[in-house]
């Protein structure tokens, strides 16, 4: 078996990163949703003292990767909820806003036809399930 190119193995690396963020920045909103902005900015801070002594174990591995994966994953929520148009990372946007159509601050200066778009569809709640015992007729 041949092992992956340094090239190879980094590609991995960085779309692993940003796939598991995709997750974990959402679970982290909601975690910290509510607490008041100058909680959140403190978070944020000790998340970014925390990546910029330990940041080199996400690219390299290490005994800290997991403490150090969760504090940018917490950093980035913290942000993304007290900063104006939301925070961009690895090609990711989170926002506070659940409307936010944008992938920079930039973009979300109100547009003067804004009023005129329409509401978002509601979100289907869950459907029920049922138990139903599996016999040699449904096989």
């Amino acid at each position: 078996m041949t092992r992956p190119s340094e090239v190879e193995a980094t590609w991995h690396q960085q779309m692993v990163l940003r796939e598991t963020l995709t997750l974990a920045v959402p679970m982290h909103m909601a975690d910290l949703h509510g607490l008041p902005p100058r909680m959140l900015a403190a978070i944020a801070s000790d998340s970014a003292t925390t990546i910029g002594s330990r940041g080199d174990v996400l690219q390299f591995g290490g005994k800290h990767c997991a403490d150090t994966f969760n504090a940018l994953a917490r950093g980035l929520a913290a942000a993304a909820l007290t900063a104006d148009g939301g925070v961009d990372y690895a090609g990711h946007h989170w926002c506070a806003d659940p409307y936010c159509r944008a992938a920079s601050r930039f973009d979300h200066a109100p547009e003067a036809d804004d009023a005129e778009l329409p509401e978002p569809p509601p979100v289907p709640a869950p459907r029920a399930t049922h138990d139903v015992p599996l016999t040699g007729t449904h096989l």
